[in-house]
């Protein structure tokens, strides 16, 4: 056996006891850096404006890269138009997130990392807002929270 395959084999000993581990529970290593700055939150949403209106906001938020990814889901509403983070002291947008009720991206990006970070630290002082034609201040919302 070369040295080539030995290392290999090795390597592949290594992987194989550290998913093993992962698997088994028992932590191996710290996960990479880039997975432990994405960071996940949600909101159960319920009637804002439309009565009848329901959701679920899952949000993963990335500070270094900028980016609030959000997956929304609703029922019995009009299509929505728009979605957005507000903060609520004062109702401000502070995330748009419209293309991911539209059909379009489902992740802003350019989010200040102080905006990211300020609503990670306490996600309940903002809601997720969907809005429609019909309901345009807002069909149904919900406080974010881990």
């Amino acid at each position: 056996m070369s040295i080539r395959t030995s290392r290999t084999i090795v390597a592949l000993g290594a992987f194989a006891l550290a998913a093993a581990g992962t698997l088994a529970g028992t932590p191996t290593q710290a996960a990479p850096a880039h997975r432990a700055a994405v960071q996940r939150l949600e909101a159960t949403l319920r009637p804002s404006g439309d009565p009848d209106g329901s959701g679920e906001a899952h949000l993963t938020l990335a500070k270094a890269r900028g980016r609030v990814c959000a997956n929304i889901t609703w029922q019995d509403i009009a299509t929505p138009d728009s979605a957005h983070i507000h903060r609520a002291s004062d109702g401000s947008i502070v995330v748009d997130l419209g293309r991911s009720v539209t059909g379009g991206s489902h992740c802003a990006t350019g989010v200040p990392s102080r905006t990211i970070t300020t609503i990670l630290r306490h996600p309940g002082r903002f809601y997720v807002n969907v809005h429609n034609a019909t309901y345009p201040a807002g069909a149904i919302q919900g406080t974010l929270r881990r």
